[in-house]
């Protein structure tokens, strides 16, 4: 999966930043908008796209500008193509609700938490658990990870005292923990100290 869009996973054109352009917004965005929105290809590139999908009635061309017809049989469709990146972040909570591990906290981080990664990068998760885990929910996890994105997960199982440990070590795990962390169980402050 394309971390930075997931959309172009299965739309590999323009059309899907431009689908996902619209997809975030309910309110209608000028040609410009959706453009800058996109941050894909050249505006004639999206003007092209979006007359085409005005044609199919996928996107309503109205006084204000574009806005995704939510009514269209596609809409539903779209809009989940549009949200895989969260439909990852809800997967994984559910994934460790599931385990019985206590666990403390979790968060993404890396290239999936800043949405900057590409179809050859890593999901790092980090999971705090109140008593050490077995192996199986870091291999379990990652597994998970692979068959939901074809990425690979790299999941990293702590206590929190062993966090405590890295942080008072300085590892550089820690400062890509600082500086990316996105948080799907717990709190910050959990991780980070």
């Amino acid at each position: 999966m394309d971390l930075s869009l997931p959309i172009r996973s299965v739309v590999p054109s323009l059309d899907g930043p431009v689908l996902a352009a619209l997809a975030s917004t309910t309110a209608p965005a000028s040609l410009t908008q959706v453009h800058d929105r996109a941050a894909r290809g050249s505006l004639s590139g999206v003007r092209k796209v979006l007359q085409r999908l005005v044609v199919h009635g996928i996107v309503h061309d109205g006084p204000a500008g574009y806005t995704l017809n939510h009514e269209h049989l596609a809409a539903s469709a779209i809009l989940l193509l549009a949200q895989l990146h969260g439909e990852v972040a809800t997967r994984i909570r559910q994934w460790l609700a599931d385990r019985p591990e206590d666990v403390v906290a979790s968060g993404l981080f890396g290239s999936a938490a800043r949405r900057d990664g590409d179809v050859d990068s890593d999901i790092d998760v980090v999971v705090l658990t109140a008593s050490p885990a077995g192996p199986d929910l870091a291999d379990g996890l990652a597994d998970a990870l692979e068959r939901w994105t074809g990425n690979r997960g790299q999941v990293v199982v702590l206590t929190p005292d062993e966090a405590r440990m890295l942080r008072d070590q300085g590892r550089a795990i820690v400062d890509a923990w600082r500086r990316d962390l996105q948080m799907l169980v717990g709190d910050r402050s959990e991780v980070l100290g």
